[in-house]
């Protein structure tokens, strides 16, 4: 009796966040497909601006700085700059958001300009300039995060669906748990030479199962990005009382360095202790009334299974390092937020990860529609017995002539 009440109940919800949810579900779903690959396919589409050749030694930040401006104008600050390994240019990005009475509720609105300019380190030439708010990859990325909308809506609209399909994923395996292991085998098969109705049911039932850990690690790790409340609530089931804090602040001097740009002692003092062995050197410039330069950096060979990034920071006025957050030495919850992105893309552990979590989004966008056709072919049924026991009270016994 409870396992018939309890099935009841999971059935109802099932069926009613499946209807409700199911369209953005789908679109979440593709457009995470797309993501899993995007480093990839961004790189091959941009092959001009993304790859160049080592021709000597790579040209000092500053000079390269000074090329760029020349190319953004004077009224778009460089705001950060990534440098990358050495067969890839260098990329300065130049973003300013809107005044709060400019925005509305599209994601456009969000940004007076948002440039990324791609470089030549060795030559100083400046590729090409591309203005995010409107690239491909970009777009998509926030039609996944928040649907396209200002991220106050759109992420609460997206955390919220996603939050619903946790509780369909788990009504899904309680409807799905066979009684016996006969029932268990069917359930796991999908029996092709079927009619498609019996098709369409064994493949939302199969695949629902086997991508059941994968879709949840997925939906776990997206909401991270939706809700606060959910990055604490990780942050403390991993031993940390509270997110870590990145910006910090420099140092009260007494004498100024009054020599201006430290930019090229930075990346340098970077480049000698990295000593070659990364992916990408990000620089956060300081905004209006800050003086420290923040630098995150991304190792190339991971030790521990987590994406190694450290953080370093600088004093803009001297050049000197006045703190650090090495990856070592980071407590297991920013450990994990480092990797939050990688892992919910399946980019943690390579090609065979990203294929997985491909897959997984692909059968996370099939589950609604066979979903919702196992339920239309039950509608059309109950109403064609319907229409069937109606029209039967409409026959006469005989007709009289």
């Amino acid at each position: 009796m409870i396992r018939k009440r309890l099935k009841a109940v999971a059935a109802w919800l099932h069926l009613w966040i499946g209807l409700v949810t199911g369209v953005i579900v789908v679109i979440v779903s593709v457009s995470g497909c797309i993501l899993v690959f995007e480093d990839e396919l961004f790189d091959l589409f941009h092959k001009d601006l993304v790859y160049v050749n080592k021709t000597g030694p790579a040209r000092p930040v500053s000079e390269l700085l000074k090329n760029v401006k020349k190319v953004t104008g004077p009224k778009k600050d460089i705001t950060d700059i990534r440098i990358n390994a050495d067969d890839k240019s260098y990329i300065f990005t130049a973003s300013k958001v809107n005044k709060h009475n400019d925005i509305n509720l599209s994601y456009f609105s969000q940004f007076k300009y948002r440039d990324e300019v791609y470089v030549n380190p060795y030559t100083g030439k400046v590729l090409g300039v591309i203005d995010t708010r409107y690239e491909f990859f970009n777009v998509t990325e926030q039609l996944h995060r928040q649907l396209l909308l200002v991220k106050p809506v759109g992420s609460v609209v997206i955390g919220c669906c996603i939050l619903l399909f946790l509780v369909m994923l788990i009504t899904g395996f309680i409807l799905w748990l066979p009684k016996n292991i006969r029932q268990l085998k069917k359930s796991l098969s999908v029996k092709w030479s079927a009619k498609w109705k019996r098709v369409n049911y064994d493949l939302h039932n199969s695949f629902g199962f086997y991508v059941l850990p994968v879709a949840i690690i997925i939906a776990v790790t997206g909401l991270t990005w939706s809700f606060k409340w959910w990055e604490k609530g990780i942050y403390k089931a991993l031993g940390s009382s509270k997110p870590v804090i990145l910006v910090r602040n420099a140092p009260t001097i007494s004498t100024p360095d009054s020599t201006g740009d430290h930019l090229d002692e930075i990346v340098y003092q970077l480049k000698s202790r990295l000593n070659g062995n990364y992916h990408t050197i990000g620089l956060n410039l300081p905004k209006k009334n800050s003086k420290a330069i923040m630098a995150f950096v991304y190792i190339k060979k991971p030790t521990d299974g987590w994406r190694n990034i450290s953080y370093y920071y600088f004093d803009a006025r001297t050049g000197k390092q006045f703190d650090q957050l090495e990856h070592a030495s980071n407590p297991l919850g920013l450990k994990w937020r480092n990797s939050n992105k990688d892992i919910h893309t399946g980019r943690i552990y390579g090609l065979p990860t990203q294929i997985l979590a491909f897959l997984a989004s692909l059968i996370c966008a099939s589950l609604p529609i066979t979903g919702f056709l196992i339920w239309w072919g039950k509608r059309n049924k109950k109403s064609k017995k319907t229409r069937g026991k109606y029209a039967a009270h409409l026959i006469p016994d005989r007709v009289e002539i």
